[in-house]
């Protein structure tokens, strides 16, 4: 299991739903970590350019998957779109805390609520939030916030969580699997379930 911690790290890797897919494959196949690290950085099968980034993606892509059981992976892989894409950003925020945060205190306000959107100021005011209040946060550049507010609206652009309408990211309640909302619940998850589903 991936320590969750406060990172910046979807700045860099986003969500790479078709790369995330191929790394859920072979994990369901039954390689390790070595095996899969060998295909993604020596065989380059994720046909990425340069070896650094080759191994960042690898890294953030493998520890965002590997916390998911057999049964989240194979419908990860096998669901319809909807549900494919839900399921990663439920990965995504399993082993990153702020997202997971944004995800329930922003997404869940805007989709619960009669605006529907999250603003520029939305995203603006979670971070200065998070700046005054934590302190890993706080150390972070300007450069490094905007850049992570980028990546958070391409997060919920690129899992079809969101629709960006000019500078607004308007939300979308997404129908998926009862199966995999059953599954979620009974492993103790719910927490997530009302992020990102805005269950009450």
């Amino acid at each position: 299991m991936s320590q969750r911690k406060i990172t910046s790290q979807i700045k860099k890797v986003p969500f790479h739903y078709n790369k995330s897919k191929l790394i859920a494959k072979w994990i369901v196949e039954g390689n390790d970590k070595h095996q899969v690290y060998q295909k993604c950085i020596i065989e380059n099968k994720l046909q990425i350019k340069s070896p650094g980034r080759r191994k960042e993606i690898t890294n953030h892509l493998y520890q965002r998957l590997v916390q998911l059981d057999q049964f989240l992976l194979k419908s990860f892989i096998e669901s319809d779109i909807i549900t494919s894409k839900y399921i990663l950003v439920y990965a995504v925020a399993k082993h990153d805390i702020l997202f997971t945060e944004f995800l329930s205190e922003v997404y869940r306000d805007a989709l619960l609520s009669d605006k529907k959107y999250i603003s520029m100021d939305d995203f603006d005011n979670f971070f200065i939030s998070r700046r005054e209040n934590n302190l890993v946060v706080n150390k972070w550049s300007n450069t490094t916030v905007e850049l992570l507010g980028k990546a958070y609206r391409k997060m919920l652009v690129d899992s079809t969580l969101g629709i960006r309408k000019i500078k607004n990211i308007f939300v979308k309640q997404l129908i998926i699997h009862p199966d995999i909302t059953k599954h979620i619940k009974q492993i103790g998850d719910y927490k997530y379930l009302k992020a990102i589903s805005g269950e009450r």
